[in-house]
This record gives structure tokens, sequence and C-alpha cells, in this order.
């Protein structure tokens, strides 16, 4: 009975907020979103974030079984909805002597691999807005996803793995110096989207990420650079079971342009990061190689070390209404570490990769609320190639192949997929 009550409740809110003091007021919900459904063949087995093939990441590194075939060359379809969104924007009368407004917003891909089809929080924000200035509080795009600069690929992801790619609670204070040039500060913390290894790295360390945004933007052109501060500390206790307070702190420096000119419209991105696996990018760290005390060794305690990575990306579309091209270019490149490091203890994303690449030209037809998209996706993956012993098993520790002591890839096997997506969209 209070399931239903809840449920009325919730249904008959708008009409609620409707009325303030009798009179008829603009303050309410507005419901939007779309229902999509897509179609989709990859010419090999990929690294996807849900197993449904549909959020690709990268190819399957080459593995060979003892006839020298590679298992993974084995191509793939599916057809998917659960990209689906619903979403409500808020607004309502003011408060502290400014507007304000809400957004929450779900879909259908669930938090993890385990509960994909089951709806999952995406923004959960509100806002306060003064004349100059403005605060959002809430889950919402981590500052690094520009949400006035992403790629607008067909693929569901916004050029993922390229383009970083979280949501995270956060609080955002941004101060309008002009109408162009606006400031943002940060402090955030990881929600769905975490580091590898300990998930609660980022929390334990009590120190929350932080982040400023410097941005010019016109009718013409947006132009931005961020810098990103994190500290993680990956274990509260050693191997022998000996607290250690050990923390790795991480930087990451990007800038990006946009220009929105007539018959096309060109957007720049490019990251020089360490620690952006919590984003879907590569990234990540290794403990350091360097002579410990003897107390440390007894104690199993060590000290790590990030590792560095540098992307890019390009995205070129047209500006027509009915009909819009587009090209997507991304590449990552793994710069390894800056001092030498224990090899096999990499925690993060891609340490094994030498670089990522992406190719994905577009179409897509728009017929009022209809959208009907096509993509050629072309992506590689640089694996490094590990040593096998004579049973044909990899080697491990200081005999591992393909990576050097400083974390770079010395030598590898390239992985390739080509993806087509179809994609149709009601939008609401």
């Amino acid at each position: 009975m209070k399931n239903i009550r809840f449920i009325v409740a919730v249904m008959f809110l708008p009409l609620l907020m409707v009325a303030q003091d009798g009179k008829k007021t603009n303050f309410g919900i507005k419901f939007s979103g779309f229902v999509r459904n897509d179609v989709i063949y990859n010419s090999r087995q990929v690294v996807a974030a849900r197993g449904e093939n549909d959020f690709i990441l990268a190819p399957e590194p080459v593995v060979l079984d003892k006839d020298r075939k590679d298992i993974n060359a084995v191509p793939n379809y599916n057809i998917v909805s659960f990209t689906s969104r619903i979403r409500g924007k808020i607004t309502g009368p003011e408060a502290f002597g400014a507007k304000t407004s809400g957004l929450i917003e779900a879909d259908f891909l669930g938090s993890t691999g385990l509960s994909k089809f089951d709806l999952r929080l995406r923004h959960a924000i509100i806002k306060l807005d003064w004349s100059k200035a403005h605060v959002l509080v809430g889950q919402y795009w981590h500052p690094m996803f520009v949400t006035d600069c992403f790629p607008k690929t067909v693929s569901f992801g916004a050029g993922i793995t390229f383009n970083p790619f979280a949501r995270n609670p956060q609080i955002r204070y941004t101060y309008n110096f002009t109408k162009e040039f606006s400031v943002a500060t940060s402090i955030l913390s990881q929600g769905q989207y975490r580091s590898k290894g300990n998930p609660f790295s980022q929390q334990n360390s009590g120190i929350p990420e932080s982040n400023i945004h410097l941005q010019y933007k016109s009718d013409l052109i947006v132009v931005g650079v961020q810098f990103d501060y994190q500290v993680l500390r990956p274990r509260l206790v050693s191997d022998s079971n000996y607290v250690t307070k050990t923390t790795v702190s991480s930087k990451s420096y990007l800038g990006y342009l946009k220009l929105k000119l007539k018959p096309i419209r060109l957007s720049l991105y490019g990251i020089y990061g360490q620690n952006n696996d919590n984003m879907v990018m590569m990234g990540g760290y290794s403990i350091k190689n360097r002579i410990y005390s003897k107390e440390e060794i007894n104690k199993n305690i060590v000290e790590y070390i990030p590792h560095n990575t540098a992307t890019v990306w390009a995205d070129f579309e047209t500006t027509g209404k009915k009909i819009k091209l587009g090209l997507f270019l991304g590449y990552s490149q793994n710069m390894g570490a800056s001092d030498s490091i224990v090899v096999d203890s990499y925690t993060g994303r891609w340490g094994d990769v030498n670089a990522l690449m992406r190719i994905a030209p577009r179409v897509v037809y728009i017929s009022n609320t209809i959208k009907v998209g096509f993509e050629l996706e072309y992506s590689a993956a640089d694996y490094a190639e590990q040593k096998l012993d004579e049973k044909g098993v990899p080697l491990v520790g200081s005999d591992i192949g393909g990576i050097s002591k400083y974390g770079k890839i010395t030598n590898y096997t390239t992985a390739n997929n080509i993806k087509f997506i179809f994609s149709m969209a009601y939008i609401y």
C-alpha cells in the first residue's frame, strides 16, 4: 500500500508543483529523453563495458591457440535498446537570491555488467544561478567531459577511451567574468566510475579530487584549458597486515577548441594525464622499483608511481538540419612512468598497450523526432608481446616481455576491429 501511495505521489508531483499560493506558475518538472535501438556488428571480440558489445572500449588482443590461430578473431553482432533514456528538468522558486533548477536522468545500462538492463542513475543535480555565478551540487559529468566540446559519434559513449567519460558526485562553482569568459572550480568524489584496483582508493585518501577550468565561449568559438588533481590510497594494510599510508597523486592537463562555422563544426581535444582509468581511459600506476628500507621490506610497504598518457581526438560534423556527415579520429599513447617500476605490478587500464587508435566516419538522418545514424568504426590496439616458457605459459616478474622497466611497450602485436552500427532513436 505504501508503494502505491508513493507512485501516485510521484505521478502527481508535476501537478502539485504547478500551483503556488493558488496561482499558476511555470514551476514544475518537464520530461524528455529518447527511445534508442542499436544494431551492431564487430569483426572480432572486443573489450566492452557491459558485455553486450555496444559500449565498446577496444579490440581484444591477439591470442593464439595450439594451431597458431587467433582465438579472438571471431565476429559478433547484437541488437540492444538499453541506452534509451528518460530525463526530468525541474524549475522552482528563487532561493538565496538565485534562480533554482534541478535535473534527474536515468537509462537502463545498469551500474555494472551484472546489472545491465537495470535502471541506472546518470545525473542528479541541484543548480543555483545568480547574475554572474552559479553553483552545481550533485552527480553530473566530470569536468573533463566538456559538454561544450565532445564527439558526436553514432556509437554510444561519445568517443569513449579517448574522451573522458564519467559522471561524478561533485560541488562546482562557476564565475562569469564577462559574457564570454568564465572560471569553474570543482571538488569531486568517484561514483559509478572508479579507479581500478581498490574501488574506494580515492575516498580513502581523504582528499577530494579537484579541478579548475578556464573557458572562453562565443557564437563562433569555444576554447578552454583545465588542470585536474587527485590522490589515491591503494591499500589500507600491506600483505603483512601492517597499516600503510602510502598514496599516489596524479595530475592531468587538457585543452580543447571548438569552431562553429556555417558548413561544418570542428572540435579538437588533447590531454596529458595520469590515473585517468576511472574515466574509462588509458591510465594507472605501478609499484616503484627502488631500494626499500629493512622495515619497509618486513612490512611489505611499497611506493607507487603513476604512468603518463597522451591522448588527442578530433571530430568533424556538417551542420545540416536533415543530414549530418561526420568523422571522428582518436589516438592514445602510453608514455610510461617517470622512474623505474616493478613491471608486473601495474594497476589500471591498458598498461600493456602501446597505443589505441580509432577512425569512425558517420552519416546521420533527421526527420522531426526520428534520428537514424550509420557509422563505420575502425579501431586498433597495440598489445605487448609476452614471453612464454617451454609450456606456452606467460612469464611474469622481471621475465615479462614487451614492457620496459619504465612501463613503455617495447614490442607489440596490433589487434584490429571493424565495427558497423545502425542506430534509430525516437527523441521526445
